[in-house]
C-alpha cells in the first residue's frame, strides 16, 4: 500500500506545515481523483489476478482524498485530525506491510488455517467495509468513524493479504 502512505506522509506533512500545496487536496478535482481511484478498486474486485494490495491501496487512498477534501469544509484547517489521522495511517499500514505481509511466507499451516478461518467465519466481506468507509466519510460529525472504519478495513486488507496464493514476496 505504498500509494496509501505517501499519500498520508504527504497530507500530514502539508497539514501540519500549513503549507499552501495543501490546496490541491482542497480542490473538488481530488475527490474526483478519489472517486476515480474507488471506481477502479472496485472494477478490479472482480479481476482475481489483480493483487489485493493493488485494490485496497487504490480504495484507501481514494477514501483519503475524499476524506481530505470533503471534511475541510465542516472542520478548521488547523484542526489536529488532518495532520494526525493521515500520521496514524501511515504508521498502521507500514506495520501492518512489515510485520504480517512481509513475513506471510514464514506462516506455518496451521497459521494460514487459522487466518482462512478468520477469514471465511467472521463475514469481513469486502463489500461491506468498502460502504461503511464510505459511509464514514459522509459522518462528519462523527470524526473518530473514518479512521475506526480504516482500521476494519486494514484487518481485512491482512486476511485477504495473507491468503493470497503467491504468498512468497
Amino acid at each position: 500500500m505504498l500509494l496509501f502512505i505517501l499519500l498520508n506522509l504527504c497530507l500530514s506533512i502539508l497539514a501540519q506545515s500549513q503549507h499552501e500545496f495543501q490546496t490541491l487536496f482542497k480542490l473538488a478535482e481530488s475527490a474526483y481523483i478519489g472517486v476515480l481511484f474507488i471506481s477502479i478498486a472496485s472494477v478490479t474486485t472482480v479481476i482475481k489476478k489483480i493483487p489485493v494490495g493493488f485494490k485496497f491501496d487504490l480504495f484507501a487512498s481514494g477514501t483519503v482524498l475524499i476524506w481530505f477534501y470533503r471534511w475541510h469544509h465542516y472542520y478548521r484547517d488547523d484542526a489536529p485530525m488532518f495532520y494526525l489521522f493521515p500520521l496514524f495511517f501511515v504508521v498502521l499500514t507500514a506495520t501492518v506491510s512489515l510485520v504480517f505481509i512481509n513475513r506471510r511466507h514464514l506462516f506455518d499451516h496451521e497459521t494460514i488455517q487459522t487466518v482462512k478461518y478468520y477469514s471465511d467465519n467472521l463475514k469481513f466481506y469486502n463489500i461491506f467495509i468498502f460502504a461503511a468507509v464510505i459511509g464514514s466519510l459522509f459522518l462528519t460529525n462523527h470524526f473518530i468513524a473514518y479512521p475506526v472504519t480504516i482500521v476494519i478495513l486494514m484487518l481485512r486488507f491482512i486476511l485477504s493479504s495473507c491468503l493470497e496464493k503467491n504468498t512468497p514476496r
